[in-house]
């Protein structure tokens, strides 16, 4: 990649945790805008973006976005629904809802707790269930109930109870209607959500664009089939605690390949990197038969296996950046030679292989070290990024070169911090940490 370094490359060859936010916005489709109700401009809503008492979050047309709050309730937002979460204390949570529809799952409340949606009609109050609200444009109210018991109550202060498969529709300035059951389009819509969400559910492998949720579930699916696995809690060259788990897995991939997962959870942000490894042939039963030829470069013998391609991303659940590097042998003067060219540098979805500077900048961020280095690019767009490098010990260290030469890599991790002008999470950079052992495990490395 011209004379980008990403070490953690050739080294391999949500951001804000939920549980500190009030709520958060894990996934969302098309135009989202979001506002705190004292401001006047919308700002257009990301993944990862926290949210707190009120702010008003609005979908446009086709439009849709999920909030999840710390407790585990979630409320999905359809196209051209607006909300305003107007409290969320442990003792009362209230979303007024102005127009649109939301299918709401409220997880166990604490005792004496409240949950309520409030529409121009009627207020809706809840513990532990999940239901639908439709706000028309004539200000009445549809609700559904397909869990548990919601209490409805009118402007006028009339109420009842809804049971599961149930619904109502309650009209401005009239008494309540009778309660009608389910028909068969309420079927068939509860029916299609509950089809989406198992296919949610059920995402079968860690890949880029998935919240901290869906990557540690099909991380603990693919963690039962990992041929090879590390984990442990270390500080990081920041001075933040972060708890490291890596495995390498192969079911599920196509036969020349194999797939290898990082995460690092850290109090206040969780980031993963996940790498495939395309050989050339099908790989053997003993993944380190083919391993060990990764370093190797060039040689009188050709080797039996090598890297056709390399895929790699890095994500903080916001922002990512991928990168495609393919390899192949090459014979000259009677030897034999491994080259490999990036095809492929990716910000945000955003491809950055033409836009690559012939030169970049080398900087030393904690003095002149060889263990700590970064490089910083600006592209030829005037968008800019950097990597910096660090191998630090389980307790944030960076070593001297003779501390380094005398207790061995195996003694250090690699960090890579990357940052661009083109993220927009609130974080700003991805922090990835990699513990080195699972690559001798592996036979990646040869110690």
């Amino acid at each position: 990649m011209k004379k980008i370094k990403l070490v953690l490359l050739t080294f391999l060859i949500f951001t804000l945790d939920i549980f500190c936010a009030k709520a958060v916005i894990v996934e969302l489709t098309g135009k989202v805008w979001s506002k705190i109700l004292t401001e006047q401009n919308w700002t257009k809503c990301y993944v990862g973006q926290v949210l707190d008492e009120n702010w008003i979050v609005k979908t446009e047309q086709k439009s849709k976005a999920v909030l999840l709050f710390y407790d585990g309730t979630k409320v999905v937002l359809s196209e051209k629904t607006e909300v305003l979460l107007s409290k969320l204390a442990d003792s009362q949570k209230t979303i007024e809802q102005k127009s649109g529809k939301t299918r709401i799952k409220v997880s166990k409340l604490l005792p004496g707790a409240v949950f309520e949606t409030v529409t121009p009609t009627a207020v809706m109050s809840v513990r532990g269930t999940e239901f639908s609200v439709l706000v028309r444009e004539d200000l009445s109210t549809e609700v559904k109930v397909f869990e548990g018991i919601v209490n409805v109550r009118t402007i006028a202060g009339e109420t009842v109870d809804l049971r599961p498969q149930e619904k109502i529709e309650i009209l401005p300035n009239l008494p309540l209607p009778e309660i009608k059951k389910f028909d068969k389009q309420d079927f068939n819509e509860n029916a299609k959500i509950i089809k989406e969400e198992t296919k949610d559910v059920l995402i079968p492998e860690v890949h880029m664009d998935m919240t901290k949720e869906q990557v540690q579930r099909a991380a603990a699916e693919e963690l039962k089939l990992a041929e090879y696995q590390q984990g442990k809690s270390i500080i990081d060259v920041w001075g933040n605690r972060v708890r490291i788990e890596e495995y390498i897995v192969r079911k599920n991939m196509q036969p020349n390949q194999f797939k290898m997962v990082v995460l690092n959870e850290r109090q206040h942000r969780f980031d993963y990197l996940t790498w495939v490894a395309t050989f050339n042939k099908e790989l053997p039963p003993d993944l380190s038969l083919a391993t060990k030829w990764l370093s190797w470069k060039e040689g009188s013998i050709q080797p039996d296996y090598y890297l056709k391609k390399s895929d790699t991303g890095m994500s903080n659940t916001v922002d990512k950046v991928e990168w495609t590097i393919e390899g192949n042998i090459v014979q000259s003067g009677g030897l034999f030679k491994y080259e490999q060219n990036l095809t492929s540098l990716k910000v945000n979805g955003k491809e950055k292989i033409n836009l690559l500077p012939d030169s970049m900048e080398l900087s030393y961020p904690i003095g002149k070290n060889f263990a700590a280095e970064q490089y910083s690019i600006v592209f030829k767009d005037n968008t800019w990024a950097k990597e910096s490098y660090y191998w630090i010990d389980d307790n944030g260290k960076v070593p001297t070169k003779l501390e380094y030469l005398s207790n061995g890599f195996l003694s250090y991790n690699q960090e890579l911090v990357f940052e661009s002008s083109e993220f927009v999470g609130p974080e700003k950079k991805i922090d990835i940490v990699v513990e080195p052992k699972i690559f001798v495990d592996a036979g990646i490395i040869q110690p």
